[in-house]
């Protein structure tokens, strides 16, 4: 008997990974992902409450640099996504971030991944902006979709890329 659902292809969603505005990468005040230089995507710009950094796909973390400000997301079928959390964050040595999760770890959709503490980045002066790079996608997923506009609140439920 032929089973219609093992062949049936997975729907591939990458969601918002914070709650803010929907920002395009060009206007990312920083040349390397403005000029997407690691990879096309789109950014958020923090909303005023939001503190949680959440997981865009489901993936497993292959990459938490010590200063906790990135994650580097690897799918079931090979697609390769960087969260990038604010513009040379990298600076604060990890002050202001708290993991949620290790490397190694298997991580859900919209799964709380790092937390903010937005009082003491605020008084670092830390731009928050995430970022979120497709550094490698699967052969399937190439011809994605933005769902959302740029300039559209999102939160981290919003399923921003379709394909």
């Amino acid at each position: 008997m032929f089973n219609f659902f093992k062949n049936k292809k997975q729907v591939f969603t990458v969601s918002a990974p914070v709650n803010g505005l929907l920002t395009n990468l060009c206007d990312v005040d920083d040349p390397v992902f403005a000029q997407k230089l690691m990879g096309d995507g789109f950014a958020v710009a923090l909303g005023e409450s939001a503190k949680l950094i959440c997981s865009p796909i489901s993936a497993k973390v292959v990459s938490l640099p010590e200063t906790k400000h990135a994650l580097g997301l690897v799918s079931s079928e090979g697609d390769e996504i960087l969260v990038h959390i604010g513009i040379d964050t990298v600076n604060l040595k990890g002050k202001g971030f708290t993991a949620l999760v290790q490397e190694g770890n298997t991580v859900e959709q919209g799964q709380p991944v790092i937390e903010l503490d937005r009082e003491l980045l605020a008084n670092e002066h830390a731009n928050l902006i995430t970022m979120v790079i497709f550094t490698k996608l699967s052969s399937e997923h190439q011809n994605w979709n933005m769902v959302k506009s740029f300039g559209d609140q999102v939160t981290t439920q919003d399923v921003v890329v379709k394909q």
